[in-house]
């Protein structure tokens, strides 16, 4: 039973268990407790327990009526199937996938959930979220996201934003925020890195690209108007990071339990109050020139960014009346963009930086094409990206490194049924096996010496296949790829053409880590910016 004892004196799970000891109900029921008979306690106990028993039979019912895929055996008290991840994910995935083939269970993170690869997972990451639901499993299961937002904003946030981002950032549009974001970048090198000749520690490298991406994303995704502001950079910033400081704590605590430790955990909606200081006043005062434009039969000359397609956007009801949403409700959905924004661009930064570190080569073969294509002070623009052929590969394949090894967690919203004839519960999570789905098995090309570009074969980075899943399939493709790509790339042509990278402690690093062996996370090892001359 040591691996109890390990688990329990984890930091989250720690930190759990101290929110716990201070809530009322907890003391409540000790004090129960301690003030009770015998007698009544066993007859708690005994009602407790024939709950429990009616809920386990119910549901063991319900499930045999289903074609259920096959369940991994072996399966530890308490923590399931974690452990074998924990330790050795490559291998146990593989070796499930090999056995049980496109479709099984496991029980991993205190659930059991059906992991799906291959035809399966494709199906999976297209099905109709009236089926399999993101929303519900990653952004209200894992992010818990519907503690800081009503429902207006989540609504706006998943059904408004894609049809505005697919309006403002496509691929088609991003080479015209080029300008904006070169000028964000260069503003974010002033303000974070040493300007004096002298080289920066920076000994928290995700916070330091949240700001970097923050700088980058404000002025070209929200406007000039706020470019400069640093509460509002801030708020970009800070707010990926107080969401994911959150999810370890709230994933420990039963979900009955949350609405008594909330009041505990990190204060989000004071990003809420910075929005709508500084984004409610310039939503109003565009609408005021647009209303004027109006009556005067022209158009209103406001750029186009994804704040102005937000504002643009009219809701339309059963009755067939259109209206716009109100500023306020703007004004926090620019908080989910923040999001989305800076945590898919920083991560992947982060990936692409680290990746360089580990392999000089491929730093020194960026480095020389950045050099061949932008000699001097040549300006980056669309044409000067196009011709980076190995910067294109390398963010491609770094994308593909990138991906969880279960991802994509969709919650069944009804009983739902594979292709195959297998089914999934009501209310189980489905976790699709990317990294399989992109190498064939999680195990191929996993070390770092096999990490190769030229796999890519000259493909573009935002374009998806079967064996490039890193922004979704189908409908669900990520209509903020062609951005995020554009930042990744123009941001490592100005940090590789200005600056030396070194880890501060000289290693080699590892480019990709994995939180429970599944989930891939950045690695934070400080680094060391020292000025070209």
């Amino acid at each position: 039973m040591n691996y109890l004892n390990t688990i329990t004196k984890l930091p989250p799970i720690q930190s759990a268990l101290q929110v716990l000891g201070r809530l009322p109900a907890i003391q409540q029921l000790i004090e129960i407790c301690s003030n009770s008979s015998r007698k009544e306690l066993a007859v708690l106990g005994a009602a407790s327990f024939l709950t429990l028993y009616n809920l386990i039979r119910y549901i063991r019912e319900r499930r045999e009526k289903l074609n259920l895929p096959p369940k991994v055996p072996f399966s530890l008290p308490l923590i399931g199937h974690t452990l074998y991840l924990c330790l050795a994910s490559n291998r146990f995935l593989d070796l499930c996938a090999d056995r049980y083939g496109e479709i099984f269970r496991i029980d991993h993170l205190g659930q059991t959930m059906t992991v799906v690869n291959g035809r399966c997972a494709e199906e999976a990451m297209k099905a109709d979220s009236a089926d399999l639901s993101l929303e519900f499993g990653i952004l209200r299961d894992v992010l818990f996201l519907h503690y800081v937002f009503d429902d207006d904003t989540m609504k706006i946030g998943f059904h408004v934003n894609p049809v505005v981002a697919k309006n403002t950032i496509s691929n088609k549009k991003v080479p015209d925020y080029i300008p904006g974001i070169q000028k964000g970048l260069e503003r974010a090198v002033s303000h974070l890195l040493n300007q004096n000749g002298e080289p920066t520690l920076v000994s928290n490298p995700n916070v330091f690209l949240q700001q970097f991406v923050a700088y980058m994303s404000v002025p070209t995704l929200v406007g000039y108007e706020v470019a400069t502001n640093s509460e509002v950079i801030k708020s970009f910033a800070d707010f990926t990071g107080d969401i994911t400081g959150n999810i370890s704590i709230l994933l420990s605590v039963p979900k009955v339990l949350h609405p008594m430790i909330l009041p505990y955990l990190q204060y989000l909606h004071k990003h809420q109050k910075v929005m709508e200081k500084h984004v409610v006043p310039v939503i109003n005062n565009r609408r005021k020139v647009m209303r004027e434009a109006e009556l005067a039969g022209k158009e209103h000359g406001l750029p186009e960014n994804f704040l102005q397609g937000l504002i643009e956007f009219k809701k339309k009801e059963q009755d067939g009346a259109e209206h716009f949403y109100p500023a306020d409700a703007i004004s926090r959905t620019v908080l989910l963009i923040a999001f989305a924004s800076v945590h898919t661009t920083s991560m992947n930064l982060s990936f692409c930086l680290y990746w360089l570190l580990a392999r000089p080569d491929l730093m020194q073969a960026i480095v020389e094409e950045i050099e061949r294509v932008l000699p001097g002070n040549t300006t980056v623009n669309a044409v000067t990206l196009s011709e980076m052929t190995t910067m294109n590969n390398f963010v491609r394949e770094v994308l593909r490194q990138g991906v969880d090894k279960l991802a994509n967690g969709k919650k069944a919203m009804k009983d739902y049924t594979f292709y195959n004839g297998y089914q999934v519960t009501k209310g189980e999570l489905v976790q699709s096996s990317l990294r399989q789905l992109t190498f064939g098995s999680n195990s191929n090309r996993s070390d770092i010496d096999e990490m190769d570009p030229n796999m890519s074969l000259n493909k573009p980075s935002t374009t998806p296949a079967k064996d490039f899943v890193s922004f979704g399939m189908g409908k669900h493709l990520c209509p903020g790829r062609f951005f995020a790509v554009q930042e990744i790339q123009m941001s490592l042509v100005y940090l590789l053409k200005h600056f030396k990278i070194e880890t501060a402690d000289g290693k080699r690093p590892a480019p990709v880590k994995y939180f429970a062996g599944t989930i891939a996370v950045n690695n934070n090892s400080p680094l060391l910016f020292t000025p070209k001359k």
